[in-house]
């Protein structure tokens, strides 16, 4: 099983539990780590900044998944830093943008390999 993979199954694990903040933690980290796989792929740098990073998703023609990143890391930055807890509206958010943009991510990784 690969990484993204295994953080999947957690972000899923933990919103089945109402863990919700780890859960948007972990769908955030599985669309990053997915999306640095296929960089590597392609031998591009994979950009430490998220901001950056997503930049990268609109070079690569996916503009509208790159404004969903930014969202998704967003949601990410409240549920690992802020005092505000995640709600289940935007925990289902962020299950929404990591499952689109992981779909877009599996049909550039079979293109690219």
């Amino acid at each position: 099983m690969r990484k993204f993979e295994v953080l999947l199954k957690e972000a899923n694990d933990d919103l089945e539990r109402g863990n919700l903040n780890k859960a948007v933690s972990a769908l955030y980290f599985a669309v990053r780590k997915r999306l640095e796989c296929i960089l590597l792929i392609l031998r591009y740098e994979v950009p430490r900044r998220d901001d950056k990073l997503a930049n990268v998703l609109k070079y690569l023609g996916y503009s509208e998944e790159s404004k969903i990143f930014i969202e998704l890391y967003e949601l990410r930055k409240k549920a690992d830093y802020s005092e505000e807890l995640i709600s289940k509206e935007e925990a289902k958010k962020a299950l929404e943008y990591a499952t689109r943009i992981l779909k877009i991510l599996e049909k550039l990784e079979e293109r690219v390999k």
